[in-house]
């Protein structure tokens, strides 16, 4: 197994002795979209499907920090169709929390909750 690692600084590939590197633009990534981009380019990455619909031993792992991105994949893995995966990688718009968070306070208060049982449910 190879690891991939997307630091989300600049546009280009590098190589480590342990990995290769692929940086990309910070702010650019919506990772859980780029997992999925990435599944459907390689579905039998997914791994092997139980019948609850979950899958095991998946052949991509994908871990991020606020920095990075770090894609195990497996060794065959042609690089030039991750790079271009992730080239084409268009991150969809962030769904709008605080936009989100009122109408939940509106739906909740109409429900009859008071403002400190609206405000402790919707607490970070």
């Amino acid at each position: 197994m190879r690891v991939l690692v997307l630091f989300l600084v600049l546009s280009s590939w590098t190589s480590a002795a342990w990995a290769k590197t692929l940086k990309v633009p910070k702010g650019t990534t919506n990772v859980n979209q780029l997992h999925d981009e990435l599944l459907n380019q390689f579905p039998a990455w997914r791994g092997a499907q139980q019948p609850d619909g979950t899958f095991i031993n998946p052949l991509l792992r994908v871990e991020h920090t606020d920095q990075e991105i770090r894609l195990s994949l497996p060794d065959d893995t042609d690089e030039r169709v991750i790079q271009a995966v992730v080239k084409a990688h268009r991150p969809k718009p962030a769904k709008d929390v605080k936009a989100l968070k009122q109408s939940a306070k509106r739906k909740l208060k109409d429900l009859g909750l008071t403002q400190d049982e609206v405000d402790a449910i919707l607490s970070d």
